[in-house]
C-alpha cells in the first residue's frame, strides 16, 4: 500500500487524487484549508474556460510566458483532446467558443466542480479541511504537521498549493528553489492620471508595442480597456504576463504603444487624407470619432493640441501627420501591476529540480509537485486550468503506476 498525501485541493491537486486512485493500492489523503475546488467556481467568470482549442502541444505551449519547454512532456502526456475526453468521461459535454476558448455546455464552473467532486468520492480518497503547516521528511517517510500540533506520516506526497499558497514554504522546507514570485495577468496603473476620465472605453483587438529602458521588449495584441486607475482587459494581461519581471517603476516605467487602428500610419494617412477631402466640411472631432471612441478622439486632439471643431479641410499635412502619429502610435507609461488583480503569480517551484515525464522531485523521491505552485503560467484563455489538469494527471498517474 502506498499511503499518499497531497496538500491543495484545487484542480490540479483533485485531478493528481483522481487518477492515482485508480490503483486500488494508493490510500490518499487530500489536504485543504478551504472546500475542495472552491476556487474554480469564479473561473471563466462562473462559467468555468476549462481549456483552450489548440490542439498541437508544441503551439500550445507557446502561449505559456514561463514553461514552455518543460510544458512539451507535460501536454504529450495529457492534451486538451485528453482534457475534453477526461470532463466527458466525468458527464461534462464541452462547446468550443468563436475564441478557442473551451467551456462546458451548461456554461456553469458549479458543474465542472461537482463533477470532480463526485469522482473524488472513492474508498481510496479521503478529504480533510485541515491547513498543513509545516513537512519534515526522514526515514523516507514524509511527517505532516497541522496547525494543532498532530503530525500523520505518509510515503509519498504531492504539494499543489497553488501560486499562492503556503505550498512554496513546505517546498523550501524540503530542499526546493522558489523562483520570484511576481504578479501575473494583471491590470496595470499608468502614470497618465488624467486619463482616467477614459474610464470603460474598450478598443477591440489592437497592437501594443512595448519598451523598457528604451528598448522594445515585445508585441501583444488584444482587447484593451481604460479603467478609473490605468488599464486593463486581455491585452494588458498578457502584457503584465511578459513583463512580470521587468522591474518597472514611476521612475522607469513600462512604455507601452498602442496601434488603434491596427494600421501602418502611411496607410493610416493615406486614409484620412481621402477622408479629409471628400469631407471637408466636417468637424476634425467627428471624423477621427470613425475610427477611435469619440472621447478618446477628443483626449488625443487635446494632447497635441489640434482644434476639435476645426474643418479638416483647414486640416494641413504637417497637422495630419501629427493626427496620424498620435492615432497609431498612442502612448501610455504603466508604473505598476495593480494591487490585488493579479489573476495568477509568475514564479513558483523551480522546474530545473523536477523530472517533468513525471513531476517528482530530484532531490527527494516520492516528492511530486503540480499547478501554478510550479514556475510555470499562461496567458489568459483557459491556458493555466490546463497546466493543472495536465500536470495533476502526470503526478497522478505516476503515483498510480508506482505500487
Amino acid at each position: 500500500m502506498n499511503n499518499i498525501a497531497i496538500i491543495g485541493a484545487g484542480p490540479s491537486g483533485a485531478t493528481a487524487a483522481i487518477i492515482a486512485s485508480e490503483n486500488a493500492a494508493n490510500q490518499i489523503t487530500l489536504f485543504d484549508k478551504s472546500s475542495p475546488l472552491q476556487t474554480l467556481l469564479c473561473t471563466g467568470g462562473g462559467r468555468c474556460n476549462l481549456s483552450y482549442a489548440e490542439f498541437d502541444s508544441r503551439e500550445l505551449a507557446k502561449f505559456y510566458p514561463r514553461g514552455e519547454k518543460f510544458l512539451l512532456s507535460v501536454f504529450s502526456q495529457f492534451s486538451v483532446e485528453d482534457t475534453v475526453e477526461f470532463f466527458k468521461n466525468l458527464g461534462i459535454e464541452t462547446y468550443i467558443q468563436a475564441d478557442n476558448r473551451i467551456f462546458p455546455e451548461s456554461n456553469k464552473a458549479s458543474d465542472i466542480r461537482d463533477a470532480l467532486l463526485k469522482a473524488l468520492n472513492k474508498p481510496n480518497i479521503k478529504t480533510e479541511k485541515i491547513s498543513i503547516s509545516d513537512v519534515e521528511y526522514s526515514n523516507n517517510k514524509f511527517h505532516l504537521t497541522e496547525q494543532n500540533g498532530k503530525t500523520m506520516e505518509f510515503d509519498s506526497l504531492v504539494i499543489s498549493t497553488g501560486g499562492r499558497g503556503e505550498g512554496h514554504k513546505l517546498a523550501k522546507k524540503l530542499s526546493h528553489t522558489i523562483t520570484p514570485l511576481k504578479p501575473a495577468l494583471c491590470s496595470l496603473v499608468i502614470k497618465e492620471t488624467a486619463l482616467k476620465e477614459l474610464s470603460g472605453i474598450t478598443l477591440k483587438n489592437i497592437k501594443a508595442d512595448v519598451y523598457f529602458g528604451g528598448k522594445k521588449q515585445f508585441t501583444q495584441s488584444g482587447d484593451f480597456l481604460f479603467t478609473h486607475f490605468g488599464v486593463s482587459g486581455p491585452l494588458v494581461y498578457k502584457i503584465s504576463s511578459y513583463a512580470a519581471f521587468l522591474d518597472y517603476s514611476e521612475i522607469t516605467p513600462l512604455t507601452i504603444k498602442l496601434n488603434l487602428v491596427n494600421k501602418a500610419e502611411d496607410e493610416f494617412d493615406k486614409i484620412l487624407t481621402s477622408e479629409f477631402l471628400n469631407n471637408g466640411k466636417k468637424s476634425l472631432l467627428n471624423v477621427i470619432s470613425e475610427y477611435i471612441p469619440k472621447k478618446l478622439a477628443k483626449e488625443i486632439l487635446g494632447t497635441i493640441n489640434e482644434d476639435c471643431e476645426k474643418k479638416v479641410s483647414e486640416v494641413n499635412k504637417v497637422s495630419r501627420k501629427k493626427i496620424v502619429s498620435a492615432i497609431c502610435c498612442f502612448e501610455l507609461n504603466a508604473i505598476k501591476t495593480h494591487q490585488g488583480g493579479e489573476v495568477v503569480t509568475a514564479g513558483g517551484v523551480d522546474l530545473n529540480e523536477l523530472n517533468p515525464k513525471t513531476l517528482e522531485s530530484k532531490i527527494i523521491k516520492n516528492l511530486f509537485f503540480c499547478g501554478e505552485i510550479l514556475n510555470i503560467d499562461g496567458l489568459t484563455g483557459g491556458f493555466n486550468l490546463q497546466n493543472c489538469w495536465s500536470s495533476g494527471f502526470v503526478a497522478g498517474n505516476s503515483l498510480k503506476n508506482r505500487v
